[in-house]
């Protein structure tokens, strides 16, 4: 396994029920398979695992599961839902391991290792919220605990998917979303400062779909995101 947290995902619970948990525990089976160790034995723990939460006494939460899947272990935790601050900003930052596009293991949450907190923590040193991850060509990835979404027109733009996580807040939520709108989704590279010709929004499956802003940082001269040479 590469030096990484393993397979993980979080999703929402809403009235004593796990949002789309079919779809969180193939993410864990399609990161296992990923490192060459199938969990078939993952898919047939929706049940327990619904029951588990719905002992919990709290109709409202967030489910974190953890999968090590050499030992066969799941782990589960229930917590309460993270407040989202707003406004959200974010600062530009490049993204901590270079350019991830050509990255099997990219799209798999918990794959790449554990530099996502770390991330989040320098951002707020900034006085932002969360950090907007770019690539070395000052192209849009993701933030540090969501996907990027451009509000522009009639369109709802997306960095293309390779090198970031498989969002299924964005595969799940947002094309309902988008539609009751009448925004069309699409996929395409993201320079920078082509986010201020547009609204913003953030999309994960514990907080949903929310608004946010981008920010600069004001210390530095040149752009951060502008493309390496």
């Amino acid at each position: 396994m590469p030096s990484g947290e393993g397979p993980r995902t979080a999703l929402r619970v809403e009235g004593g029920l796990p949002r789309h948990l079919a779809a969180h525990l193939e993410r864990l089976v399609r990161g296992a398979e990923a490192l060459g160790e199938p969990v078939l034995w993952l898919r047939d723990l929706g049940s327990a695992l619904e029951a588990w939460v719905a002992a919990q006494a709290r109709p409202e939460g967030a489910l974190r599961l953890g999968l090590d899947p050499a030992a066969g272990l799941l782990t589960a935790r229930f917590e309460s839902r993270p407040v989202t601050p707003d406004p959200y900003r974010l600062l530009p930052l490049p993204h901590p391991l270079g350019d991830l596009r050509g990255s099997p293991l990219a799209r798999h949450k918990g794959l790449t290792g554990p530099w996502r907190q770390p991330v989040v923590r320098e951002a707020r040193t900034h006085g932002a919220d969360d950090a907007l991850l770019f690539w070395p060509d000052g192209t849009v990835a993701e933030t540090a605990i969501a996907s990027l979404a451009l509000e522009r027109s009639d369109a709802l733009l997306l960095a293309p998917t390779a090198g970031r996580v498989a969002s299924l807040g964005e595969d799940l939520d947002l094309p309902s979303w988008a539609e009751a709108r009448g925004l069309q989704i699409r996929w395409e590279a993201m320079p920078v400062p082509s986010l201020a010709s547009g609204r913003l929004w953030c999309v994960n499956a514990v907080r949903g779909i929310w608004p946010a802003m981008l920010m600069e940082r004001t210390t530095r001269e040149d752009p951060p995101w502008a493309p390496r040479t």
